[in-house]
């Protein structure tokens, strides 16, 4: 069966945000990875089953069965921390079991606390046998502060780990790779979708970045980005 997985970061999402849930409700999408979201709307938890976390989403259609849907956490870790870098779920799907990993590593965990996480992921991956799905806004941009700076080289070990690991970037597959782009208008990767390389993508989709960063209120400072599978 087809999937369509959406990856998004909404950029301070609030309740009062309408044009952008009305611009995402259009998206059509089955499973949605979405970061600094501060309040959902009833009209988009009415279609969605919602997994909460800091500032980081999973939302899945409610077509899929309620039944198959459970947190899948990674393995027990006295650090609390890092379950503020991720929200997971896992589901049957076509027959296959599915792991969810939605990613936002940002200010306020430290960058020891990231690459803990990290570990236990991939331990996860090498572990499992479901299938794996994972994506979010890792910051992978080195001219950002200092801050954010450890945390982006971390993420950015972290897409070379995955590819060993047998994961695909669809972005990277694609022509114009990006989802953010600076307000000088620099462009930069740093939101990802990995799939297993098994997995058959039969569609990738994105708009044109001018109709979500230049719409009036701006929908968002990133790219959403949209690939059909085939699980």
């Amino acid at each position: 069966m087809e999937l369509k997985v959406l990856t998004w970061n909404l950029n301070r999402a609030s309740y009062r945000r309408r044009k952008l849930w009305s611009y995402m409700g259009e998206l059509e999408f089955d499973a949605g990875f979405f970061q600094e979201v501060y309040m959902i709307p009833n009209e988009v938890r009415w279609n969605y089953h919602t997994f909460r976390g800091e500032m980081n989403t999973l939302l899945l259609h409610k077509d899929l069965m309620l039944d198959s849907m459970k947190r899948n956490y990674l393995e027990i870790s006295d650090n609390h921390c890092i379950e503020d870098f991720y929200v997971p779920c896992r589901i049957e799907i076509g027959g296959n079991s599915l792991s969810l990993f939605s990613i936002y590593n940002y200010i306020g965990p430290a960058d020891s606390d990231f690459s803990e996480f990290l570990d236990l992921l991939y331990n996860y991956i090498e572990e499992g046998e479901d299938l794996i799905i994972i994506g979010g806004d890792f910051n992978i941009n080195k001219n950002f502060s200092p801050s954010l700076r450890r945390l982006a080289l971390l993420a950015e070990e972290m897409t070379g780990r995955l590819s060993e690991l047998g994961f695909r970037d669809v972005l990277r597959e694609e022509e114009d790779p990006f989802t953010f782009m600076t307000p000088n208008g620099g462009k930069y990767q740093i939101d990802y979708l990995f799939v297993p390389e098994g997995v058959k993508i039969l569609d990738v989709w994105h708009p044109p970045a001018g109709e979500i960063i230049e719409t009036r209120p701006r929908l968002s400072d990133h790219i959403p980005l949209m690939v059909t599978l085939e699980i």
